[in-house]
């Protein structure tokens, strides 16, 4: 078998890659710095096929990698441990896709599957939400990975077909139904720390997870039945801030407090009140100015100029 090893220079790094049999590429590795990486169709004339097993492993700078039409396979861990990636870009097609090729990614919010013009995005047009059916299909594939952790989920040729979003809404139907307190046990037999080593501490991240699942999925309403976002929708207002439990708020607050499409989503259904809205102000730090206006405005708009209004009925 003919195998020639070569190198691709990129803006700030190399990529390596053999040339298999004399007639396709496959990328081995890579180096540098580049917060973007764009792997070509061809290099030397020959198409590109395959993305080798850890072929992007641990680069941190990397942020966004683009994949040509031409690649059949994947390996696995491909880019595992890029803790600062946030998009993949993947031709919408059957290949062979390895084992967790984007584990332990805590930032990738997007794996896009494209057609035949990468980068494009907008081919679905807008949906409900604002956002357009590519970006919401391409937040819910790297949910299906990461947030959800079920690889049968990772299949860009079937992302964002009836059947794909029907399979991917049970798997978040389940994770929401269970208790709590399960896998605590297990955590705790095998030595994981990762939610701390109390109970109450395992159960409060537990919940948390499940408040930004459920603030994903409204975010990203594609074919969402009105059953499962009603049932969303109560998740989150009985954990808001003033119930027993206050892990939305917690969770809107401290990680999406900066981001108007998330605290106005939260606002919208429901999750903030008379009862608990001067509370929230208390625990707005200086630096939410914005989403304070946000929410004084909403409450002028939503609220008082309803009391108004029931008050001339009397």
């Amino acid at each position: 078998m003919e195998r020639r090893k070569g190198i691709w220079e990129t803006a700030q790094g190399s990529v390596g890659y053999n040339v298999e049999e004399g007639e396709w590429i496959r990328i081995t590795d890579y180096s540098g710095t580049d917060t973007e990486v764009r792997i070509p169709e061809e290099i030397e004339g020959l198409p590109v096929r395959i993305i080798a097993k850890k072929t992007f492993l641990s680069r941190k700078q990397l942020r966004k990698a683009v994949l040509p039409v031409t690649i059949e396979e994947i390996g696995d861990w491909a880019f595992a441990y890029c803790t600062n990636l946030e998009s993949v870009w993947l031709p919408k097609k059957k290949m062979k896709l390895g084992s967790r090729i984007v584990m332990e990614c805590p930032n990738v919010r997007w794996i896009y599957a494209y057609g035949t013009e990468p980068g494009r995005g907008d081919a679905g047009g807008k949906q409900a939400g604002g956002k357009d059916r590519d970006s919401q299909c391409a937040a819910l594939l790297a949910a299906g990975a990461g947030m959800l952790d079920t690889e049968y989920l990772m299949d860009p040729a079937e992302a964002g077909s009836e059947s794909w979003i029907r399979k991917w809404d049970a798997r978040m139907n389940a994770v929401m139904a269970e208790e709590d307190s399960e896998g605590y046990t297990k955590m705790i037999l095998c030595g994981e720390e990762d939610y701390g080593s109390s109970l109450e501490e395992f159960v409060k991240n537990k919940r948390k997870g499940k408040v930004r699942l459920a603030l994903l999925r409204l975010m990203n309403p594609i074919g969402l039945q009105k059953d499962t976002e009603d049932r969303l929708r109560e998740y989150l207002v009985s954990h808001t801030k003033g119930c027993d439990t206050e892990e939305s708020w917690e969770v809107v607050l401290k990680e999406y407090g900066h981001k108007k499409e998330y605290y106005g989503k939260f606002a919208e259904i429901g999750c903030v009140t008379e009862a608990n809205f001067d509370a929230m102000l208390v625990d707005m730090p200086s630096e939410y100015a914005e989403m304070k206006a946000f929410l004084i405005r909403y409450k002028a708009e939503q609220m008082e100029s309803r009391d108004f209004f029931d008050g001339l009925s009397l």
